[in-house]
């Protein structure tokens, strides 16, 4: 018998955990601010951003003799996968941000659960609902108002609207091998080894363009250290954490509010305007994609609707 002592702890743990979501919400939504307000570029910002944080997971795995046994061969090939996604992620996403502005990167990366919901359909037998469809169609629609919307603003770019765009498959890909992954990975070493893939794939890119990798100078060196520290690593670790105390359906609805922080953030600390197109097609994505998860959660099979509610929550991870 459940006494009322485990109830009211019970109750406190899950207002912790929403508690968590909230503050990931809000390290994500600084991130894209701390990204666009930096003097090097994307691929610079990238770059050091996975790198400090690689230095920080692998000093965790030497402190656990245990998690050092669980990285074998199936281990290595599961990061492989997962961590070369992520790489070309980081690489589409910081330089998105650097070119158009942060309410444009974030509506197109909210689109995830929709390009999920078409994928993960097939892979899981699924059969896709007549009216799944139409509201994945009616987000493409918002999305296009946002992008009309924008036009001609300052802060936008067709380049970087075309890297939103690619990176929302990029981020895509990585989400769905990496759930088929973590079924035979743990989660954390997962992050160790996929994290270190995702480093050397930027090393590689760096060293075939070349950027200035000298030219972080006073402050950005510390802000980049904040960015892997904080919504690269500990909103990754809270956002974990809170799978298991609240529901994956409740955690990806928090996170719809994601896109709108991040836009207010680049509103008053950069000047980025939002037009009221922008704000219409917006508002048309965000119920798309809630009605499509809700949908899921509801009348598709479990193994979609939990693949499309955690796709929502980690939608755009920075």
């Amino acid at each position: 018998m459940v006494t009322l002592a485990a109830r009211a702890s019970e109750r406190r743990t899950v207002s912790w955990a929403y508690a968590a979501v909230a503050t990931t919400i809000a390290m994500w939504g600084y991130s894209a601010v701390a990204i666009k307000i930096l003097s090097s570029s994307g691929l610079v910002v990238a770059f050091y951003r996975l790198w400090f944080a690689i230095v920080l997971l692998w000093l965790s795995a030497l402190a656990v003799p245990s998690m050092r046994r669980r990285l074998g061969r199936e281990w290595a090939l599961g990061c492989l996968a997962g961590g070369s996604l992520f790489g070309l992620h980081q690489i589409l996403f910081f330089n998105a941000i650097k070119l158009t502005s942060v309410a444009n990167v974030t509506i197109i990366g909210a689109l995830q659960p929709v390009l999920v919901l078409l994928v993960a359909g097939p892979m899981f037998g699924e059969y896709l609902r007549r009216d799944a469809v139409l509201w994945a169609v009616v987000a493409l629609a918002g999305t296009g108002l946002v992008v009309v919307g924008s036009a001609g603003t300052p802060a936008v770019s067709p380049l970087g609207d075309g890297l939103a765009f690619a990176n929302l498959f990029a981020f895509t890909g990585y989400f769905l091998i990496s759930r088929r992954v973590r079924a035979r990975v743990g989660p954390w070493e997962y992050v160790v080894g996929m994290t270190t893939v995702s480093g050397f794939v930027l090393a590689a890119t760096c060293a075939i363009v070349q950027p200035n990798l000298a030219s972080p100078s006073g402050w950005d060196w510390l802000v980049m250290l904040s960015l892997a520290v904080f919504p690269g690593t500990l909103g990754h670790v809270l956002t974990n954490w809170a799978h298991a105390h609240v529901a994956a359906f409740s955690i990806s609805m928090m996170f719809l509010a994601a896109p709108i922080v991040s836009s207010s953030a680049a509103f008053i600390f950069l000047g980025e305007t939002v037009t009221v197109l922008q704000v219409l097609g917006a508002l048309v994505v965000l119920a798309a994609i809630g009605a499509t998860v809700a949908q899921a959660g509801t009348v598709a099979g479990a193994d979609v609707g939990e693949e499309l509610a955690e796709s929502a929550a980690e939608t755009d991870a920075p």
